[in-house]
């Protein structure tokens, strides 16, 4: 649950220092909400439809087995739901500790096992107190009762490993004996009282969460991952494979260094996905392209928002910060403004890298992402078939290409300083309503408001700064739960596909 932000004293109309705004009754629960403007819904209902078993917050192979081999072991023993519990974290902590010993500059690419960062001290120290570091809150590696479970637990279903249920239930798709083969150590680890790092040091090359493509689970893991039901084309199974593939042919036919950025590139611009023989027969292949490029218009809805939130120091009135926009923007017609993109679409109809250049250019944040909106909006007209489809999504979307498309298009005779003003009105009475819409009622009659910018009476105030990131499209977290498991792997700065990879996806 988010924690409620108390707002800093403010000087209101030369009244003296107001503790947050005057309306800001004791019963209202003023909280950081996530995606205030709601432009990311269509992106990420298709990198869940895409990526089916693996979530921006599952980037280790080893924790699908560490939790199946729980399910497993709790079922074998009649463990009942918090015994469990223990367990699973007990488990987790024995995987972090030996994971802290065996981390090296090589693994850069893979983040820290989950837990890490809270045992560090304690790690350093030389020895870890097992059944002290699991205890759940403050002082343990982490605060929920079920550890680590939760973010993985969705995936885990997904790809049969485990059972819909309350606890870890073993699933069709649980290979105990591969699990235990892999892992099956980390139960001795868990059991012991405590766990001195020196004595961890060499289970790294059997333990550590890096470690699973050479072991038994890993083996499991990647076939489970890259296999294909008997279901059928629109089977999720079906389209994780051929997701798994096309990533694979971008990474053997590209240098990949950095996989989200690089992947995302190739099959955003150019021929490759049409050219390659490989590519152009992947049904993915086209939504992942539509995809990727509305990221780019997601992205600057984002950033752009995060900007315009930064400018409200105090109370501002909305057109103080419609003002504030304007001012950054060149005094030209919204017609010329457009005349100035870069070419969106190259001779043979393939799309450029016009998003990606104008993020380079260094020009001021909300005329470089006013831009990156108006080159999506020319998409709309250009793009055909399955990617013009999953690049639009919904029709008719507030916010949407489309609509950027129709709002640039309306004010094309109009200076863009005073069609950027009206637009910044737009914006933040979306976002007002979007708060509204996501407000819940508490039992204690209390109320929760998810937002960090405030508006009555066209006076804006803000209880913290909005984030800026893009929506994630799971692409960083598909290539370390592969590169975990033996698919791919990262050496001497670049990706590549191992041989075992490249036999489970041919």
């Amino acid at each position: 649950m988010a924690e409620s932000t108390a707002a800093p004293p403010v000087e209101v109309f030369g009244v003296g220092a107001v503790e947050g705004p005057r309306w800001s009754s004791p019963g209202l629960d003023v909280a950081a909400g996530r995606y205030p403007l709601s432009v990311e819904r269509h992106v990420m209902r298709m990198a869940d439809h895409l990526v089916p078993g693996v979530t921006t917050v599952t980037p280790h192979a080893r924790y699908y087995a560490l939790h199946a081999l729980v399910a497993a072991h709790a079922e074998a023993a009649g463990l009942t739901a918090p015994a469990a519990q223990e367990l699973l974290r007990r488990a987790e902590v024995s995987l972090a500790a030996v994971s802290f010993t065996h981390r090296s500059p090589a693994h850069e690419w893979l983040p820290h096992a989950h837990g890490i960062d809270a045992l560090a001290q304690r790690l350093r120290s030389g020895s870890v107190a097992v059944a002290e570091s699991a205890v759940p809150g403050k002082g343990g590696y982490v605060r929920n009762a079920w550890g680590f479970w939760g973010p993985y637990a969705g995936s885990e279903t997904v790809l049969g490993i485990l059972a819909p249920g309350p606890m870890p239930l073993p699933g069709s798709g649980l290979d105990e004996a591969a699990i235990r083969g892999g892992l099956g150590e980390l139960l001795d680890l868990a059991a012991e009282e405590t766990l001195r790092v020196e004595d961890l040091a060499p289970l790294g090359d059997r333990l550590c969460v890096c470690a699973g493509g050479g072991r038994s689970d890993g083996t499991w893991l990647a076939r489970l991952m890259c296999g294909s039901d008997a279901a059928g084309a629109e089977s999720r199974s079906t389209t994780r494979r051929q997701t798994i593939r096309l990533m694979a042919r971008v990474v053997d036919t590209h240098r990949v260094v950095r996989f989200t950025r690089d992947v995302g590139h190739a099959l955003a611009f150019g021929d490759f996905l049409t050219t390659d023989a490989v590519a152009g027969d992947i049904e993915v292949a086209p939504a992942w392209r539509g995809v990727v490029l509305r990221n780019y218009s997601v992205g600057a809805w984002r950033r752009l928002w995060s900007w315009l939130v930064e400018q409200v120091e105090g109370m501002v009135q909305v057109e103080e910060l419609a003002d504030c926009f304007a001012a950054e923007l060149p005094d030209v017609t919204v017609a010329a403004f457009l005349s100035s993109l870069p070419a969106t679409r190259s001779t043979t109809g393939a799309p450029l890298p016009a998003e990606h250049t104008l993020r380079l250019a260094d020009e001021p944040l909300p005329l470089t992402e006013l831009r990156v909106l108006a080159a999506g909006a020319r998409r709309a007209d250009e793009l055909t078939g399955r990617v013009r489809d999953t690049f639009l999504g919904p029709r008719g979307v507030e916010l949407g290409p489309e609509w950027v498309a129709r709002w640039l298009d309306e004010n094309r005779p109009a200076a863009l300083r005073d069609a950027a003003r009206r637009l910044v009105h737009v914006l933040v009475a979306r976002s007002q309503r979007v708060a509204r819409a996501k407000a819940r009622r508490r039992p204690d009659g209390s109320l929760w408001l998810p937002t960090r910018l405030h508006e009555r009476g066209g006076w804006l105030y803000r209880t913290s700064k909005e984030g800026r990131g893009d929506v994630g499209l799971r692409l960083g977290q598909l290539s370390t739960v592969l590169a975990t498991c033996g698919v791919l792997r990262y050496h001497e700065q670049c990706w590549s596909v191992t041989g075992f990879g490249r036999d489970l996806v041919d």
